[in-house]
Order: C-alpha cells, then structure tokens, then sequence
C-alpha cells in the first residue's frame, strides 16, 4: 500500500465505536465493532481489517447469509 492509499484509507476510516472516549479513526474491526488500536488492546476477540465502504449487500439473499455462517440445517 503507497502513501496516498494509506491517507485515503484513513480519511474514510469510520470513526472508533468508542469516539467519545478517544476521538481516533477506526483501523480494524474486533469483537463486531470498528475500533482505533488503543480501543482495541482493551476488547477481547479476533482481528479483522477494515472492509471498504460498499453500496452492494455482503450477503445477495438471506439464505446466502445463513450457509454462510453455517446457520443452516440440512
């Protein structure tokens, strides 16, 4: 990743879902929250990057959510 990514990035980083405690930019998801890395040494849980912003569903129909999250029960 060059410079101007990384700026871009964290220009459109989220704020931390704890924004009024430390006022930082997200720059990872944890624990099903979008948190600063000072957030995120004080939760619990596995460390995912950030995804990009997208207008399109994750998931297209509620089925294709469930199989994959192994929801579903054949």
């Amino acid at each position: 990743m060059n410079a101007t990514t990384q700026v871009c990035a964290e220009i459109n980083a989220p704020p931390c879902f704890f924004w009024s405690k430390c006022c930082e930019r997200a720059h990872m998801e944890k624990n099903g929250r979008s948190v600063c890395l000072k957030c995120a040494g004080r939760l619990r849980g596995i460390e995912y990057p950030l995804r990009p912003p997208s207008l399109e569903p994750i998931y297209v129909t509620g089925r294709a959510a469930a199989e994959a999250l192994d929801m579903v029960e054949f």
